[in-house]
């Protein structure tokens, strides 16, 4: 079904067409006004290269009573590809990520219990405990109310941060523990990480106290970019760091930035809200630290990965925004432009002075929206007897632990893992085994590329960055450790400080490698 179809079907749920819907817009906005729907619009989008401004659209939502993002995703923008696309952007600086689930009546596939033995191995495959359940919304996944996690993605040059996170980790900091760092005299933070931000942007660092009103950001392995900040004014905690989605393997390879300390730039009182669209955009570039062109170089990544030339913007495009104030024509523009500089699309919005509380609240039907149920493609069957309920199962417990479903991420994981096509048969459960590295040291996902089974041969100078492999032992447990292959021999490296003999097991006798682990999913 083309658009103009769809927008009719949807109009006449309501009782619309677009002739009324246009004379509604200039009487409730004015003729003028950028909100304005004409009545020719069927004809301007016959041309392929036409799209309504996001006023316009705020126009369909207000009018129809029907979700802004409904209606973006009519128009072909998908607000969920925004954290995908950001997590694809190489990036400097740690950034906090737009956590909003923006589809909270989108399908979510989901699980359900497997009943469980008593003994339970320390590694075992997911599909051991969960199967695949009947598909839910958005909304039925979430905790009521505001979320109280920070979510960011470790930049390349946060030296704070290493080598606790690596670069592309994504971290989860609870804002109700924010003020457990207690601000006396030679407090010291301990092996606790907070997510911190500061004038130039965002750290994930310890910290130690150093007077009244004055915190030190710790970097032992680096004490030149040491740097000593006013609570309140220069740096403002987030929250404690509690958990990790991190990316291992060779894909993960640790860089070493040259040493250098956080920019002095001026952006006024840490932590205050912009009060318009230009200081939204020159606070937001300034603290991701990009340039116009590099800033614009990487919108023609967006581009190519989007398969729209709108998303690219000229560097001077992005310095007209700044200087003008007035926010893009295109849509396009607006989502490259929070892409690029880790804005929240609503934010953006309102910076825009665009009247978020006249949207829509009602959403629209499945089949007008094209809102698909995961499994209408056969691969996913509702269970017989759901058993996702079950109080003490392993999904209600993994779920108390967690607290929170990071949903905004159920289309990057495989981004994060550089898996494509993911599947249950490629995530596992470790549960601290005593061969395992101190990655794994508590309990967590890790998913595995069941297509790498070749380890690299050990070199004495890179033992602490051999990949994790898993292993399945001959008795029909599992072992995960950094391991290297020489001829027909698979040797496990114990990590320094573990106290364990290196083993080694027969290639294909002793124990076959099942795969490389990509990423692990842990609390902290």
């Amino acid at each position: 079904m083309n658009t103009v179809l769809r927008i009719q079907e949807i109009l006449a749920t309501r009782g619309l067409t677009l002739h009324r819907l246009s004379q509604q817009s200039s009487a409730v906005f004015g003729r003028s006004s950028l909100f304005y729907v004409p009545h020719n619009l069927y004809h301007r989008l016959s041309h392929s290269s036409f799209q309504p401004a996001i006023h316009q659209v705020l126009a369909f939502s207000h009018i129809s009573g029907y979700l802004l993002s409904d209606w973006l995703a009519v128009f072909g923008f998908d607000l969920g590809a925004i954290t995908r696309v950001q997590l694809l952007v190489p990036r400097q600086r740690t950034t906090v990520l737009d956590s909003t689930v923006y589809d909270m009546f989108g399908w979510v596939s989901w699980f359900a219990e497997r009943p469980q033995d008593k003994s339970r191995s320390s590694i075992a495959p997911l599909g051991q405990f969960v199967r695949w359940g009947t598909p839910c919304r958005s909304r039925d996944l979430l905790t009521p109310g505001p979320s109280r996690f920070v979510y960011a993605r470790v930049g390349e040059d946060d030296l704070y941060a290493q080598p606790q996170f690596v670069p592309g980790s994504v971290v989860r900091a609870d804002a109700t523990r924010a003020g457990e760092f207690v601000l006396n005299e030679d407090s010291v933070s301990g092996d606790r990480f907070f997510l911190v931000e500061h004038r130039s942007g965002w750290a994930c660092s310890r910290l130690i106290a150093v007077a009244n009103d004055r915190v030190l950001l710790l970097c032992p392995q680096r004490p030149c970019v040491e740097r000593e900040l006013r609570l309140g004014k220069d740096v403002r905690v987030l929250g404690v760091i509690d958990a990790e989605i991190r990316p291992v393997g060779r894909c993960a390879t640790e860089r070493q930035p040259a040493c250098s300390r956080l920019p002095n730039a001026d952006l006024g009182r840490c932590g205050r809200a912009p009060t318009s669209l230009r200081e939204l955009l020159v606070r937001s570039r300034t603290r991701v630290g990009l340039p116009y062109r590099e800033a614009s170089s990487i919108s023609q990544l967006i581009a190519k990965m989007l398969s729209d030339r709108l998303y690219f913007a000229a560097p001077g495009t992005l310095s007209d925004y700044e200087a003008l104030d007035t926010p893009p024509r295109h849509i396009q523009k607006i989502l490259t432009i929070c892409i690029l500089y880790g804005i929240g699309f609503d934010v953006f919005l309102r910076a825009c002075g665009l009247p978020l509380d006249r949207a829509g609240h009602d959403p629209m039907p499945d089949q007008l929206v094209q809102r698909r149920t995961p499994n209408r493609n056969g691969a996913l069957q509702p269970a017989k007897d759901e058993s996702s309920h079950q109080s003490n199962g392993f999904l209600s417990s993994l779920l108390k632990e967690w607290e929170e479903v990071p949903l905004f991420l159920k289309s990057s994981l495989d981004v994060i893992a550089g898996i494509k096509k993911m599947t249950l048969s490629d995530v596992f459960w470790v549960a601290g085994s005593e061969l395992s590295d101190p990655l794994l040291k508590n309990d967590a996902l890790a998913v595995v590329n069941r297509r790498a089974k070749r380890p690299q041969a050990f070199d004495p100078a890179a033992a602490r960055r051999l990949p994790l492999y898993l292993l399945l032992k001959r008795d029909g447990c599992y072992v995960c450790s950094r391991c290297s292959l020489d001829r027909d021999i698979l040797r496990i490296h114990s990590y320094a400080g573990g106290g364990k003999e290196p083993q080694q097991f027969r290639n294909g006798v002793d124990a076959e490698i099942v795969g490389e682990v990509t990423a692990i999913a842990r609390l902290l």
